[in-house]
């Protein structure tokens, strides 16, 4: 008797850890996403859609409806698709913490909002060249900021290009820009314009909101193996990348719907092509 209380006591407690590393792992997923911005990014995109796929009334409250979603269940869905990728990339909560204790440091916590200023800058300055190429416009190599001198060049170039950030942009974005694919027109070949000055743009942005300190901090974080694990995109690319973005916006748009928010005829139009495509992606799994 003795005996089967003790291996039920130790069933229970190993039950119990089990749990709790398991729930210490989505933790970490979870203190990695906010401290690199993930949350933040999708919370103002989510914000922004509102008014696009949703009838104002006077029942519901959209603004206080997503503030109700950003508080309850945001973080578990984000989790939710974060956590088989990083367990495909063999991202371990060890490797978690040692990403999250970089970050938290002074340096850390300065490079990351630096790094948030940078990435919004190139978003507007790239965003407005592809817009003018796309419209026709003649392509152009740009020019490096003459104010740039080369110290700050060199170490910009050796976290661009060494530690691989180019790389793993320009792969990201092959897709979009394959002849084999969309075959070779006009539009391809100014979008590979504006992958060739893509650097120039990448630095050009940098220069006023990473400091030479932020470089030397952001060559040891992409050197470090724990970082490279978790950031892994070899197996992605652009389109990959939209269906994540896409995958969060529509848990976002059904549990809206689940609280009261009325759909436009966008919304609508938005859910009849993701129905048809499931419906396409299922019949083709089941032809094979």
């Amino acid at each position: 008797m003795k005996k089967a209380r003790l291996l039920i006591a130790l069933l229970v407690m190993l039950i119990a850890s089990s749990g709790y590393a398991q729930d210490s792992y989505r933790e970490a997923i979870s203190d990695y996403l906010s401290l690199f911005g993930k949350y933040n990014q999708m919370d103002k995109a989510m914000r922004e859609i509102n008014g696009t796929v949703f009838m104002q009334s006077d029942k519901v409250d959209l603004d206080m409806l997503t503030e109700r979603y950003i508080q309850e269940v945001f973080q578990d869905h984000m989790v939710d698709l974060f956590e088989p990728m990083m367990k495909e990339r063999d991202v371990t909560e060890a490797d978690l913490r040692t990403i999250i204790a970089m970050a938290v440091t002074p340096e850390g916590k300065t490079y990351l909002a630096h790094e948030n200023e940078w990435n919004d800058k190139l978003s507007e300055v790239s965003g407005e060249y592809m817009s003018q190429l796309l419209e026709g416009v003649e392509p152009e190599n740009l020019q490096v900021n003459p104010d740039i001198d080369a110290v700050y060049a060199a170490k910009f170039q050796k976290l661009w290009k060494d530690c691989g950030i180019e790389e793993k942009s320009i792969r990201i974005m092959d897709g979009a820009f394959s002849g084999e694919k969309f075959g070779e027109t006009p539009e391809t070949g100014r979008l590979k314009t504006w992958v060739d000055n893509l650097g120039t743009m990448a630095l050009n942005a940098a220069y006023g909101s990473m400091t030479l300190e932020d470089l030397d901090f952001g060559v040891k974080l992409y050197s470090n193996e724990s970082f490279l694990k978790a950031t892994n995109t070899s197996d992605m690319n652009i389109y990959s990348l939209m269906g994540i973005g896409a995958q969060i916006m529509m848990k976002y748009l059904d549990w809206m719907e689940s609280q009261g928010a009325q759909p436009n005829e966008k919304l609508q139009s938005i859910k009849m092509l993701k129905s048809l495509m499931e419906s396409t992606s299922n019949s083709y799994v089941e032809d094979e």
